[in-house]
């Protein structure tokens, strides 16, 4: 299986530095920490500007564009000198739960590979992909093995390798940038019972159920929130609440029983006061604003920059 995520022989080394880049529609966000999960330090902090039509609603357009922005993000920072995590557009990734009987990992791979069509619309050779094992709240969860796959075209990872390798950048790992954010968003500590995470970009939005650590339902929705107008507007941003409604539809047919009561609300534009009342008052929901830099208790030397959670989950994957 081509890998999508892990990269042997770019790992963080103990005590070392760790960094991720994020590639927004308007930037590259760059994060380098250092230390420990309970004990992080900004190292490095930049925001690089990206050229309009790089990428389109959330989806990557332009890899020669990317490559130039990395060019001029390597001379902001003064060079990567340690393993960098770069996420993809959420978009360009699908994430999907496939279900087998109780099997090793190894075996898991095997098997979808004979497959992968019958989930995916591209074939199993075009395909970069990742898998996982996750927990979910079903009465048969330990007969089955309940597996998180990760998959987009095998080119989009390659011109992301080429793009980076020009830059100079050891890349560690390659992974879906709503991935990251729910990652960066739960926490450096463990947690119980069921909640969403909703990731508000300008051009899309991200709707995650977690249960426990795992994320175990991802979607996707294009609602074009760039306009401050519309953000403000009870009806521009309507169509999240609609959303994170059917969700919740969705997650209770799915799992009998959950019953969400949390939603965690970030991004570039998710802390928009009228989406967060929409969303307590119309889902139900305690809506929590996510500050990344309180909940994993350390701070930004560029002050309340919003749209760093995913860079932030980036850096900390290998922790």
């Amino acid at each position: 299986m081509s890998p999508i995520f892990a990269r042997k022989g770019a790992s963080p080394k103990k005590g070392g530095n760790f960094a991720g880049i994020a590639l927004h529609g308007d930037s590259l966000r760059y994060l380098e920490l250092s230390g420990t999960r309970g004990a992080l330090k900004v190292v490095n902090q930049d925001m690089t500007p990206i050229s309009p039509g790089a990428i389109v609603k959330d989806s990557l357009v332009n890899l020669d564009t990317i490559a130039s922005a990395l060019e001029n993000l390597k001379n902001s920072v003064g060079g990567f000198h340690c393993p960098v995590v770069l996420g993809i557009p959420s978009r360009d990734v699908i994430l999907r739960l496939v279900e087998y009987p109780k099997m090793s990992i190894e075996e898991v791979k095997d098997a979808l590979q004979f497959e992968f069509d019958k989930y995916f619309p591209y074939p199993y050779q075009e395909a970069a992909a990742d898998v996982a094992e996750v927990e979910v709240p079903t009465p048969d969860a330990s007969d089955k093995s309940t597996i998180l796959v990760a998959t987009c075209r095998q080119r989009i990872v390659t011109d992301i390798v080429r793009a980076t390798g020009r830059a100079g950048i050891s890349l560690a790992a390659v992974e879906p940038m709503n991935v990251a954010f729910f990652r960066a968003a739960i926490g450096p500590e463990s947690r119980t019972g069921s909640y969403f995470v909703v990731f508000v970009e300008p051009e899309s939005t991200q709707i995650m159920l977690g249960y426990k650590d795992n994320g175990i339902l991802f979607r996707s929705t294009a609602v074009d929130l760039t306009s401050r107008e519309i953000r403000d507007s009870e009806e521009g941003v309507m169509p999240i609440l609609r959303d994170v409604q059917n969700t919740i539809i969705f997650a209770g047919n799915q799992y009998r029983g959950l019953e969400p009561n949390n939603l965690i609300l970030g991004g570039i534009v998710g802390k928009d006061s009228r989406l967060g009342g929409l969303l307590e008052s119309g889902a139900s929901l305690a809506v929590l604003p996510l500050d990344v830099w309180n909940l994993w208790r350390t701070s930004s030397p560029m002050g309340n920059v919003p749209g760093f959670e995913v860079a932030f989950g980036l850096a900390v994957r290998n922790l």
